[in-house]
């Protein structure tokens, strides 16, 4: 139930996206509240949330988006394993590139405080972590960037719901990379095409997106996780649906606010 429930919150945050056509007008509003659920089965394990800060900020001269995510568990699954999981990041406004980036983790006995701060003039990235439960200092991780288009997971976010998908074709490829726990990740997702389909917010006409898995023991398949995105001006992420060795689990959007276009959905 953890390693499914950790799973589902780094879904939630996002996948990322680089060197991809996007569109011109970005789904970017300040103060967009977005409410997640996490379910397996019929049961709900866990929930999450999404924010933007009601508005820029300035850092070193540079207009700057704040966001922010959360997620843990909920209902039965909380008596297993907590998790209480909080990620964030300063992003430039333009282009999304990170700045800073926040991982705040509590999972079971565990815990992580960690801070990265990305410099690209001396195209580095300093990692600073701490415990609450861990007393001993830790020294800073330096890792060097090959190129200044490296997103995390919270610019991932916006950059995905901004990408180009009216301009792909069915089956048209998708190359991502991210960097994450202290690793530079490469890997592919697979445009499905457009649909229409049901879901806690409404029927939505949507995009449909599907990473191409690698051997795990986790998931059924290369292509055992679906992710849909609005196809309007929100761009919302809508619902993520993955095929298991053990069930089926979901994240699905349940409410929604102060977004781009339309009214809110509470």
């Amino acid at each position: 139930m953890f390693k499914l429930m950790k799973t589902f919150l780094l879904l939630l945050v996002g996948f990322l996206a680089t060197g991809q056509r996007v569109v011109k007008d970005k789904p970017l509003s300040v103060g967009e509240e977005l409410q997640f659920k996490i379910s397996y089965g019929w049961f709900t394990i866990g929930r999450g949330t999404f924010r933007v800060e009601d508005e820029f900020v300035n850092d070193k001269g540079r207009s700057c988006l704040k966001v922010s995510a959360s997620g843990g568990t909920a209902g039965f699954a909380g008596v297993f394993s907590k998790v209480d999981d909080h990620f964030g990041a300063t992003l430039e406004k333009e282009t999304l590139l990170p700045y800073y980036s926040l991982r705040d983790l509590s999972e079971g006995n565990w815990d992580l405080e960690e801070h990265s701060y990305f410099d690209y003039d001396s195209m580095q990235i300093v990692v600073k972590s701490s415990s609450k439960k861990d007393k001993e200092e830790r020294p800073d991780k330096i890792f060097e960037l090959e190129s200044d288009n490296v997103f995390d997971l919270m610019g991932g976010v916006m950059l995905a719901r901004s990408l180009d998908y009216k301009a792909m074709q069915p089956g048209e490829e998708i190359s991502l990379n991210a960097f994450f726990e202290d690793k530079f990740y490469d890997f592919n997702m697979i445009f499905s095409g457009r649909e229409m389909i049901s879901t806690k917010v409404g029927d939505i006409y949507c995009f449909k997106v599907q990473p191409v898995l690698p051997d795990n023991s986790i998931f059924k398949g290369e292509d055992a996780i679906s992710f849909w995105v609005s196809a309007d001006a929100n761009r919302l992420p809508l619902k993520i649906e993955a095929d298991m060795n053990f069930g089926k689990a979901f994240v699905e959007l349940t409410a929604y606010k102060n977004v781009k276009s339309g009214i809110d959905f509470q």
